[in-house]
């Protein structure tokens, strides 16, 4: 069986209650496993989170409210005739209410020893035990009807001992480091990842280890990262270099891909870009506006995203990144290469790396799936940006000239707005890059000895 390809067509839960020495199991009256024993459970629906359907699916089944609940593990089921399932498998150690009756189940309090497996799925004696005795696992199977073909489980220890959740981070570069030092600082266990020996190297002074590997590889990822199959959190912040639609699928297509299957992640997140929203008409765009990119670079980011929200994981659309030693606009504008594209209308959207590096980290706090906007909450327009920086350098505007169509990921004019992460709870630092300019006071010295090599 192929992992690194696989998509699930649906998402589901399992609730195990755990109370006084007993399990509580249903009877399925109906749909897939009709007539077996197995936890209270179901499909999650659109927008919920797997801890949402959980509590709502056990309500609905067998009229309690699982409490406390604990993530333990997560099964991948790929059938013979094409349907495939992702299942997050929850414990509970208690409930509120008396379980009942309904047209879906009959429920059944079990003795911790003398759980009738062969009455169950095939696979649930390979792992259940060990979430009965505290400990968490990831699972893959592959079933023909009720057979199960195949099997691979993996087994990450009690439940409590793994507190401080596992992260890789794919791609150490310049948000991805900064990212992965906020995890570590946070609490996380992070592996970096970076393509090349060297670029490892040149991080064997942070505190957490920075291994080699191409990620588009399956047996690279299998030696070099294979040990964190089952991680808490997978962040690809990989980077296609000036490549064009080769190494776009290659690291972010197939990257996923490959780092999904391969591993299996409790979490997925891909970085992705703002480019993906090809409007021109200057007005707001939101993770619900079209994203339809004409160039084939972009359709491969959207690929990607697609196949990523199908694993339940999350998407991080990046407007323009900025920050110390890494600015576009501002190397530009001191070295007078700085051109004001037509009338000048146009609007920038950007966001500083620390803050790109924060909303990160706080989408993998979260774990939430979908698709979520990383810009400032101001972006700017080109002219009024030029004038604002000319007049606080007591220096000249830049010449005017024409539209700039030939940009690699298309041209376009919109205002990216970030209000779905801020309703979260993320703010960023630096709201506007007008503000970042004032505050951040390593971002105009750099620029302009970056502007200096240039000239």
């Amino acid at each position: 069986m192929d992992w690194t390809r696989w998509k699930p067509s649906e998402r589901a839960n399992l609730c195990f209650i755990v109370k006084n020495g007993r399990v509580l199991l249903i009877r399925k009256k109906r749909g897939l496993g009709a007539g077996k024993i197995n936890a209270p459970g179901g499909k999650m629906e659109l927008g919920e989170t797997a801890l949402q359907a959980a509590v709502r699916e056990t309500q609905e089944e067998v009229g309690v409210t699982p409490l406390h609940l604990e993530e333990r593990g997560l099964l991948r089921f790929q059938f013979v005739d094409g349907y495939s399932l992702s299942c997050i498998v929850f414990l509970a150690t208690d409930l509120e209410g008396e379980p009942i009756s309904t047209d879906e189940a009959d429920p059944i309090w079990v003795d911790l020893g003398a759980v009738p497996y062969h009455e169950m799925w095939a696979d649930d004696k390979e792992w259940l035990p060990t979430v009965l005795n505290g400990g968490t696992f990831t699972g893959s199977f592959l079933f023909d009807g009720e057979q199960m073909r195949e099997k691979e489980v993996s087994f990450h220890g009690n439940y409590r001992a793994t507190a401080g959740r596992s992260a890789v981070v794919a791609g150490c570069g310049f948000v991805g480091l900064a990212t992965a030092r906020l995890l570590h600082a946070g609490g996380w266990r992070v592996t970096g990842c970076t393509h090349s020996l060297e670029s490892a190297a040149a991080l064997a002074g942070e505190e957490f280890p920075v291994v080699a590997c191409d990620i588009s590889s399956e047996t690279a990822v299998a030696e070099v990262l294979g040990q964190s199959h089952g991680v808490d959190l997978v962040l690809h912040c990989a980077s296609s270099g000036k490549g064009g639609a080769d190494a776009y699928r290659s690291v972010y297509f197939r990257g996923s891909q490959v780092l999904g299957g391969i591993l299996a992640p409790r979490h997925l997140l891909f970085t992705s870009s703002t480019s993906v929203y090809a409007q021109v008409s200057g007005d707001w765009v939101t993770e619900q506006s079209p994203a339809e990119p004409p160039r084939e670079t972009g359709q491969i980011l959207r690929e990607t995203e697609d196949w990523v929200l199908a694993q339940g994981g999350a998407v991080a659309r990046l407007a323009g990144i900025y920050g110390p030693g890494r600015s576009v606009l501002l190397r530009k504008y001191f070295s007078g290469e700085a051109v004001i594209e037509g009338d000048g209308r146009r609007w920038i959207n950007q966001i500083h790396r620390d803050d790109a590096a924060s909303g990160l980290l706080h989408l993998a706090t979260l774990g939430v799936p979908g698709i979520f906007n990383l810009g400032d909450s101001q972006p700017a327009e080109q002219r009024a940006l030029y004038e604002w920086l000319a007049e606080r350098f007591s220096s000249p505007l830049p010449p005017e000239g024409p539209v700039n169509m030939d940009r690699k990921r298309g041209w376009t004019h919109k205002q990216v707005s970030n209000q779905r992460l801020r309703g979260l709870g993320w703010e960023p630092r630096y709201a506007s890059f007008y503000r970042a300019v004032e505050s951040d006071p390593e971002l105009v010295p750099l620029a302009r000895v970056q502007a200096q090599t240039v000239v």
